[in-house]
Order: structure tokens, then sequence, then C-alpha cells
């Protein structure tokens, strides 16, 4: 019988729509500031739900109330909660987790989930090592490491398979930026170690590619999407990434490297936009478009790094009004793109074939799948039944 360690970061991720970078340490409390609620408690359950829809036969060892057992008592699975003092409060720290870790290998589990995002990773690792394999949830802001299922389902998928023994186990990189250096708009992405994760193909994705092609290609891109696509009088939100940034710097503006910024008619109208501002600028505006790059090996389109255009904000576009930049190094060796935003409804509708701009007078079109129902279409070979009703 397979033992499943889980614990839960409950504040991982909320920095993501407000445009912040992280929630760790002094972020947090910026976050709260900015109105920022909690994503992984979400993440948690859908998690929970896929593992007893998947037929789990193990038992979860979870930690006590909001890192774990506040969720399983709303499942159906077997589980054990840790003899642990209760945190007692609802924003918990580092050291929490490293004692929630410590125990599972106390407990002798043979895989610990968590959810949360490369800071949460990283403190998993430090106590499992390569001891116990790990896997993640995804429920950060950015997830540069390759300990990451692709989805809260997914996840479920891959430790269903654990526990049948289908899955390889590898070890993959644990990866984090530097969020000190994030104030100053700088990209630091620092190695911290190689987790041991079981590996599913298109189930775990890579860690974050950070090479994202050569200046010259930025800049074909660049001056194509300008000449082309930017009409007068139009609202356009340039996602983060050096792709985007080169839009900006041909204009002769300044834009924020890591967060989304608006221009209106040729002047930049918003920096650093959280969603709520976006919101508030197109409801200003009116008609507006979203301009977005793709991360290398992972092949997210949103949900990584870019919280900030939600589903809230989606809703708010067609979808023949996103523009996706691409190098064409960055779309080596990726099969299909990804949306994961939390909500499953409108990852389905925008699922199909997208327009890729990928050089100056260069364009293709690449499958985008919704991250939430991926093992779905995985499985029962739905992919081209997405291409037949795409639009775009």
């Amino acid at each position: 019988m397979v033992k499943l360690g889980f614990v839960v970061n409950p504040i991982a991720g909320m920095g993501g729509s407000v445009g912040l970078k992280g929630t760790d340490g002094e972020l947090y409390e910026e976050a709260l500031r900015r109105g920022a609620k909690p994503v992984a408690p979400s993440k948690a359950l859908r998690f929970l739900q896929a593992l007893s829809e998947k037929g789990f036969q193990g038992v979860v060892i979870a930690a006590n109330s909001v890192m774990g057992c506040d969720y399983l008592s709303l499942s159906k699975l077997r589980f054990e909660c840790l003899d642990l003092p209760d945190p007692g409060k609802r924003v918990t720290s580092r050291e929490d987790t490293l004692r929630v870790v410590e125990a599972f290998l106390e407990n002798s589990v043979d895989l610990v989930v968590f959810v949360g995002g490369d800071g949460t990773a990283r403190d998993v690792l430090s106590i499992a090592g390569a001891k116990i394999p790990i896997l993640g949830v995804p429920s950060g802001v950015k997830m540069y490491s390759g300990v990451f299922a692709t989805s809260p389902e997914t996840a479920a998928e891959v430790v269903v398979e654990f526990e049948k023994g289908g899955v390889v186990v590898d070890q993959v990189e644990v990866a984090d930026v530097d969020e000190t250096k994030l104030k100053e708009d700088l990209l630091n992405i620092r190695l911290y170690g190689y987790a041991v994760t079981p590996v599913l193909e298109g189930f775990v994705v890579p860690s974050k590619d950070l090479v994202s092609g050569s200046e010259e290609e930025k800049w074909g891109i660049a001056k194509y999407f300008i000449e082309d696509y930017m009409l007068p009088k139009t609202l356009y939100f340039l996602g983060p990434g050096t792709t985007t940034k080169a839009i900006a710097d041909l204009l002769g503006l300044k834009k924020t490297l890591l967060g989304v910024d608006a221009i209106y008619d040729g002047r930049l109208v918003g920096r650093d936009l959280s969603e709520s501002e976006i919101l508030d600028l197109m409801r200003e505006y009116g008609h507006a478009y979203l301009v977005v790059s793709v991360i290398g090996r992972q092949g997210y389109v949103f949900g990584r790094g870019n919280q900030q255009f939600s589903a809230r904000v989606l809703r708010n576009v067609r979808k023949n009004d996103i523009f996706v930049l691409a190098t064409p190094s960055k779309l080596t060796g990726i099969k299909y793109l990804l949306i994961d935003v939390g909500d499953p409804e409108l990852e389905l509708e925008l699922s199909g074939y997208w327009r890729i701009i990928t050089g100056y007078g260069e364009e293709t079109v690449k499958l985008v799948l919704p991250a939430c129902c991926l093992d779905k279409f995985l499985r029962t070979k739905e992919i081209t039944r997405v291409s037949e009703d795409s639009t775009t």
C-alpha cells in the first residue's frame, strides 16, 4: 500500500493576480494589502477530488489543519493526520513545511506531494533530498522547477500511475528566482538542486528554459507586430518577458520586464498592472488586445508568471484578440501549448489552434490545450476533436 505525504503551502501563488512575483516573506503582507486571495486551497481540493475519482487505494499522511487535513476531511480518501502541533494560523512558515516533511520521513512515506511554488519545492527538497520522490501541484507564481505536474488533475494521474508502478522516477531541476532582485526588475535564476520526481510524459513539465532566442529574433517579431498588428487608438496589454518587452523598446517606451504593461496609441498608460488594474483600463478604454509570450520548454501561454491575465480578464477579450509571440527556439520540442487559469470551462473554450508570431513576417499555428483536463485529452486522444473545433 502506497503511503502518500501531502502538504499545502496555503499562501502560495497569492501574489500573481495582484502583480507580485511571489509571496515569500514580506511579499505576503504586500499581497494582502493589494487584495490578493488564496489560491492554494482550491488547487489542493481539486487534486484530492481527482485522486479519489481516479481510484487511489493508498493512505494519505497529511499535515494538520490548513497544511493538509482541512482539505482531506472533505474528501473520501483514507488519511491520517500527523501528530504535530497545530500551526494555529492561516499563514504558515517555511519552518512549518520543513517540520512536516521531516515527519513524512519518520513515517516512511513513499511519495511527497506538495501544493505550492518554487519556494515550497526548495523547502521540501531540503529535507527530502534524494530519499523520497516529490511532486508539485502547481500553485505558485513562477514555477521554474521541473517537479510540477501540469495541473492538480494531472498530478493525481501521476500519483495513481506511481501507485501502479507505471511511471519512471528521475532527477529533475529545482530552481527559483531571487525575489530581492525582482524589485529592480532583474531576473536572476538559481539552481538549488535536483529532486527525485515521478515523470509521466505530458503530465509533468520540465524546468523552464531560460534561453529565449536571439535579440535579432525578438526584434524581428516586435517589428512585424508593430507594423502589421498595432492599431491607433487601441489598448494593448503586453505580458512579461523579453520578447514582449522588445515591442515597447522599439516604441521608445520603458516596459517592466516581468510585469504587465498597457500601451494606448503609442503611449504607456499602465505599468506593472494587477488583475484589477487591467480590468479598470479595459472599462476605461474599451476593446483591448493581449500580447503574451510562451514559456520555453514548458509551453504555458497563461498561468505561469502572468497570473494578472486571470480568468476574469480573459473573459473580457475574444480569442482572436490574443497575440502569442515566440522565437523558434522556444517552440522547439513543444508539442502543444497550455492554459492554466483555474477555470476549466474557460480553458476548454480557449482550446484549439492558435496563431503564433515567430519572426518578421513569419507565423505558425500551435495547438493550445487546457491544463485542467490535459489528462483526459492525452488518455482519450481528444486532441483531434479540439483541432476540428478550432476557430483560430
